[in-house]
């Protein structure tokens, strides 16, 4: 089937859709001891409601289901809620059950985006199934496009019709002071990013805990700032289908402009924050590419005297499946490419490809724990990073 058919099919309320990026965690690439993909406790309890039944030990619910963008036959799996003292925890299980593959449990589609769609019983439970994990970029495009970038760490679980028209919610929302005139006029992420570096915000925190606590405070100040803007819309209501689909595209456009840069600019303020201030950004190399990060500048990359060893690049992704080799030949004077991400581990083939390709990857610490224990001693945390490229120039 095609992916697009497939989004269409279950673009309604007959069904809720949870969508995530697969960790090293979910694939089984970290070598971890659970097995399976992780889903919140609130969602199984929504989609399978009698989980919550009191009193009752341990209990479970079986449901069938496909992967139909691997064609991997009907299964029956298994939802359950092991609330006993030493763990609380809700999960689907059997994953492996009656089949040969399923991409699901394949280490190499780590950092895969994933659709899972159940099909709404209401207050029943859920009796369906169906996942698509996307088989190449052009899928993930497509997805992207509906609904706005999919980061790692961060999922999407609304009913069909809503997540995928534009309006889904960022759930939960919290409440903080942020400045007045945001409410008048709506700022741009450079502007939320700012008011972050300025207010001194996380900058106790080592770089690498920082950039992390100042992406998750980014994301929360965007969402309560939309609430405020986009709620009173909502409620009004619409006169014509052409309003509605009006304020959806609009909020789609802010959505994906906020994480366009996002990345970059965190990491423009941690370096000169950090003392590291000499750098170009999207400087024109070889066949007019862009590379996200130049050390020491632009003009040193272009100055055929300057020492090649003393050239740097970063390249910015926040998922490197399948994106990886598109920094290749950024910067052809400079062997080594650093890549920097926050995608939750890689496959071991895919990390000794990157690796024979003169790639390094920089990680943020806290996130090292999602990647084979066999890869750990390879990854840069920013912190390396940074210190290391400080010392090229002192």
């Amino acid at each position: 089937m095609d992916f697009k058919d497939w989004i269409y099919e279950i673009a309604n309320e007959s069904w809720r859709v949870y969508i995530k990026r697969l960790s090293a965690n979910d694939t089984g690439a970290s070598g971890g001891h659970q097995v399976g993909i992780y889903f919140p406790k609130s969602v199984l309890g929504i989609i399978f409601p009698s989980l919550n039944k009191d009193g009752a030990i341990n209990p479970d619910v079986a449901f069938k289901a496909t992967v139909d963008s691997d064609s991997v036959p009907e299964q029956e799996l298994r939802a359950i809620y092991y609330n006993q003292k030493t763990r609380n925890e809700k999960r689907i299980t059997r994953w492996k059950s009656g089949v040969e593959y399923t991409p699901l449990q394949d280490t190499e589609k780590t950092g895969s985006l994933a659709v899972f769609a159940f099909n709404n019983k209401g207050s029943l439970d859920s009796e369906f199934m169906k996942v698509w994990v996307c088989r190449n970029i052009e899928e993930e495009a497509y997805l992207e496009e509906r609904i706005g970038e999919v980061e790692p760490q961060v999922s999407y679980f609304e009913r069909g019709d809503i997540i995928f028209e534009g309006l889904r919610s960022y759930g939960d929302i919290k409440t903080e002071s942020y400045p007045a005139a945001w409410n008048e006029e709506f700022p741009s992420g450079a502007t939320i990013i700012n008011y972050l570096f300025e207010s001194g915000l996380h900058r106790e925190l080592d770089p690498d805990k920082r950039l992390v606590k100042r992406r998750d405070h980014e994301f929360d100040l965007f969402k309560l700032v939309e609430h405020h803007h986009v709620s009173p819309l909502i409620q009004k209501g619409f006169n014509d289908v052409e309003s509605f689909i009006k304020l959806a595209n609009s909020i789609s456009n802010r959505r994906k402009s906020r994480s366009g840069r996002s990345l970059e600019l965190h990491l423009e303020n941690i370096f000169r924050e950090e003392g590291l201030s000499q750098f170009g950004v999207q400087c024109k190399t070889e066949g007019n590419k862009k590379p996200d990060f130049l050390f020491p500048d632009c003009l040193s990359y272009h100055e055929a005297s300057y020492p090649i060893e003393k050239l740097r690049m970063l390249a910015v992704k926040t998922t490197v499946k399948d994106r990886w080799r598109q920094i290749l030949n950024e910067a052809n004077r400079i062997d080594t490419s650093y890549l920097f991400t926050l995608q939750q581990g890689v496959s071991v083939n895919q990390f000794k490809e990157m690796r024979d390709e003169n790639v390094r990857l920089v990680v943020p610490s806290p996130i090292h724990g999602s990647f084979p224990k066999s890869l750990r001693a390879e990854l840069y945390s920013l912190s390396d990073f940074i210190n290391e490229t400080k010392a090229l120039y002192a």
